[in-house]
């Protein structure tokens, strides 16, 4: 590493170190320091460019010596930060605010850290411009897509149950329907259960492909779970796992989950799981940004050429990493968040809020959503 990188680096901590003492400083009032100075002297520290296809994210098969030596990666003007360097410089920066503070804000920056929302809810605080996520071992700041819609969702209005549920209200009024989602991993539901257990609506996995060997696998439990809620009055919808390859095997999974839907009755999407497999055997393993989405694109549109509405099922790292957003702006989404309040700024219609709810007729823990859109008034 020259100097002219080490210097940059130091550059990098030196402002994020400052950036931790703002934030303790606005958040107590009656710590008075010469604000407008800290403030001017702040630069942009942490940059990442989401499209990049020359950037190779660290790869399982990298040595540890090769992770030591790029633990920050430097593209042009643009860096990323591991986990374990992120939060040296906000410990090494609470050190420095201890030496120059009052103990009304030791008091803060401690509990900060301490309260179980410490380097990541500090960091998105300070970045409120990006999108801040963790994924495996490193931490992303990714632009605000602005002309992307966003939701509008006010976080106050998630409202947690006794039962577990959760719920989206405005003046107690709720505006969400219920659902699960189940595949074969759930086994033998009684539906009858699940209805008169309140739940309004159920995706089914139709099938997978294999990630390993690139088999298309129906699901075992799909005809039996889609007659069973659909018998019971239970507005469905379905999703598939891919692992396609290519445009020819996303356009193979489509016509495979069109054949599967012959003879039933869709009230919500159909919905294509993207997600990362974390496991050197998977195929899937060398896509580009541009080839997930292509494949994506394919599949959704051949979905809607059979006359169902198509959508996106993934995470903050299917939908920040995976996969480029905006060309995929069309479609609903479906997005996984297990901790409120969600911290996603992007426009999502359901929300699968836990992966261990329990509902009344399904015997494993199951998957638990809210809908904020109303498709059954759509049909």
């Amino acid at each position: 590493m020259d100097n002219r990188e080490i210097m940059r680096r130091r550059g990098s901590r030196s402002r994020l170190q400052r950036r931790v003492r703002v934030l303790a400083v606005i958040t107590s009032l009656s710590v008075i320091i010469t604000f407008t100075t800290i403030v001017t002297s702040i630069g942009v520290c942490f940059y990442f460019k989401k499209q990049s296809e020359e950037r190779e994210v660290f790869a399982e098969e990298t040595s540890r010596e090769e992770e030591d030596d790029q633990a920050v990666e430097a593209i042009s003007d643009e860096v990323i930060y591991t986990q374990e360097e992120v939060d040296s410089l906000v410990t090494t920066a609470v050190t420095n605010a201890i030496d120059n503070a009052d103990s009304e804000l030791l008091q803060i920056l401690r509990g900060r850290l301490e309260n179980g929302d410490g380097t990541m809810t500090i960091l998105r605080d300070l970045y409120p411009e990006h999108v801040v996520m963790l994924d495996s071992g490193q931490y992303y700041f990714l632009p605000l897509q602005e002309d992307l819609a966003m939701n509008t969702y006010i976080d106050e209005n998630f409202i947690s149950e006794e039962n577990g549920f959760v719920s989206y209200q405005n003046d107690g009024e709720v505006l969400t329907r219920k659902g699960i989602d189940v595949s074969k991993y759930q086994g033998e539901i009684d539906w009858e259960a699940v209805k008169n257990d309140g739940i309004d609506y159920a995706i089914i996995r139709v099938g997978i492909r294999g990630y390993s060997e690139g088999g298309i696998v129906e699901d075992e439990f799909f005809r039996q779970n889609i007659e069973g809620a659909i018998a019971n009055n239970i507005p469905v919808g379905v999703y598939f796992f891919t692992q396609a390859v290519n445009e020819a095997e996303a356009l193979e999974e489509a016509d495979f989950v069109i054949e599967m839907l012959q003879g039933y009755q869709l009230t919500y999407p159909v919905y294509l799981d993207i997600e990362d497999v974390k496991k050197e055997s998977c195929r899937t393993n060398g896509l580009t940004v541009e080839e997930r989405t292509n494949n994506a694109k394919v599949f959704l549109e051949r979905i809607r050429e059979a006359g169902y509405q198509p959508a996106l099922y993934g995470n903050m790292k299917s939908f920040l990493l995976m996969v480029d957003l905006a060309s995929l702006e069309q479609y609903d989404k479906w997005f996984a968040g297990y901790t409120l309040p969600i911290y996603y700024p992007y426009e999502y219609k359901m929300l699968q809020y836990s992966e261990k709810g329990r509902v009344a007729g399904v015997p494993a823990q199951v998957d638990v959503n809210i809908c904020f859109k109303d498709y059954e008034g759509e049909n």
